[in-house]
């Protein structure tokens, strides 16, 4: 074990609000950021049996509030705007700035889900490829329909390209890394993070993850899987992570960045210190069925793994942000590892999830919950599981339902997600004085 690892600067972005606080107060009251899916690039109404699918969206985010260079924000796509409202959202509440850090010793890692065209993208070249009778011609289009397609499109659709930009504003000159492409990326990236400040390859780093814009080939993606949620009327009530009656989850907009450092780094600058890292960990398996989620297996070795690099017994948990994405089989099978990890204190450690009411933001996802881990342990607070009615009746875990629960002083908070081929993560979060001073 290297360098102590703290979190001194929290940012996030999604349907329920534009800033972190905005939406942890949301999240306390019950708001749902759910609603119909709205203002397609595509122009189409893509429905769920016969309503239109529900979806949880940003709105209102003006790139010119964070980014520097203005000819570069118009050639940047949703997804970096998101993610460079959270990134300075993040520096500002840690009082981060060019000037007060080593460059060199700063860095970024980012999760970024798959990045995917949007049919404006092609539109003009598809029409300049036309020829009558036979309609898209592809000698023309090789010719010179393709020429119509604008470089920019193949840089932006990078899934660095948003770290970079970020680090290019930023002066960020240390170790950085991208994951992609789905639940898992987020995860992976502030574990990595974690690593790099405790073996001294970084003094201070941004970590977090930002979800697509939702486009048409997001959302093929994921009805292709099948794990889309049945729209409820009113739309805001279609993710029910853990209710008996969940249908699936709901696609959703967002990021969330964290910023990192090393205990002795962010003494000497006299940075107030929100939460402590703990401990990472991370496993994965075969699914074990057509319904995309981990296996039991891998949930309960990247909860056990974390637990264990944080150096904490299960009683020492205040309190569990499950990934519960409102999957019929995976939300049960996620139950049964937590509460077979927790063993005797499962009935003990309540258990919340925020996806009912922000939707699934998949690489962002993560990130989003540990903004409200370290907001759980400075106000010693869990908000409750959005949508949740009526519980699996056979479930032995506390799950946080109809209000907002205490917890303790002292205890930990352990943040979870899968990926959809299996990928379990695990980020275990205490108050700084959990380990002493």
């Amino acid at each position: 074990m290297g360098e102590r690892v703290v979190v001194t600067g929290v940012g996030a972005v999604s349907a329920l609000g534009n800033d972190a606080r905005t939406q942890w107060n949301a999240l306390l009251r019950g708001v749902s950021g759910v609603g119909p899916l709205r203002g397609l690039a595509e122009d189409l109404e893509l429905r769920s049996g016969d309503r239109p699918l529900a979806a949880a969206q940003v709105r209102g985010i003006d790139p010119g509030d964070w980014i520097t260079d203005r000819k570069a924000a118009r050639a940047m796509r949703l997804h970096t705007h998101l993610a460079f409202a959270a990134t300075g959202q993040a520096m500002t509440s840690a009082k981060i700035h060019p000037g007060n850090v080593d460059a060199d010793a700063t860095g970024i890692t980012l999760g970024v889900t798959m990045i995917d065209y949007d049919i404006a993208d092609l539109e003009l070249a598809a029409r300049r490829s036309l020829r009558d009778p036979i309609g898209f011609d592809i000698e023309r289009f090789c010719r010179t329909g393709w020429r119509a397609i604008s470089p920019m499109v193949s840089i932006v659709m990078l899934n660095n390209a948003t770290l970079c930009q970020i680090a290019m504003q930023y002066g960020l000159h240390g170790p950085n890394a991208s994951f992609s492409p789905f639940g898992e990326a987020g995860g992976q990236a502030i574990g990595a993070a974690l690593r790099m400040l405790q073996d001294g390859d970084a003094e201070v780093m941004l970590a977090g993850g930002v979800s697509p814009r939702l486009n048409l080939s997001a959302l093929q993606r994921m009805l292709y899987l099948g794990i889309v949620a049945r729209t409820a009327d009113p739309a805001a009530g279609s993710g029910r992570p853990f209710d008996r009656d969940r249908t699936g989850t709901v696609p959703g907009e967002g990021a969330a960045v964290l910023v990192l450092e090393t205990l002795p780094h962010a003494r000497a600058r006299g940075a107030h210190v929100l939460a402590e890292v703990l401990g990472h960990g991370a496993a994965v398996g075969v699914p074990p069925g057509p319904e995309p989620h981990p296996p039991r297996t891998a949930i309960e070795q990247s909860l056990a793994a974390a637990l264990d690099d944080a150096a904490l017994t299960p009683d020492r948990l205040g309190c569990v942000y499950a990934d519960a994405p409102g999957l019929p089989s995976g939300d049960a099978v996620e139950a049964a590892a937590i509460g077979a990890v927790l063993g005797r204190h499962a009935a003990d450690v309540p258990v919340t999830s925020a996806k009912g009411a922000t939707g699934h933001l998949l690489a962002a996802a993560l990130p989003l919950h540990s903004v409200f881990a370290v907001h759980s342990l400075v106000e010693q607070r869990v908000p409750a599981i959005t949508n949740l009615l009526h519980p699996e009746p056979d479930s032995n875990l506390d799950l946080v339902r109809d209000r907002p629960r205490r917890i303790g002083a002292g205890t930990a908070v352990a943040c979870l997600a899968g990926g959809f081929r299996g990928q379990s993560e695990c980020v275990v979060f205490g108050p700084f004085e959990a380990k002493g001073t």
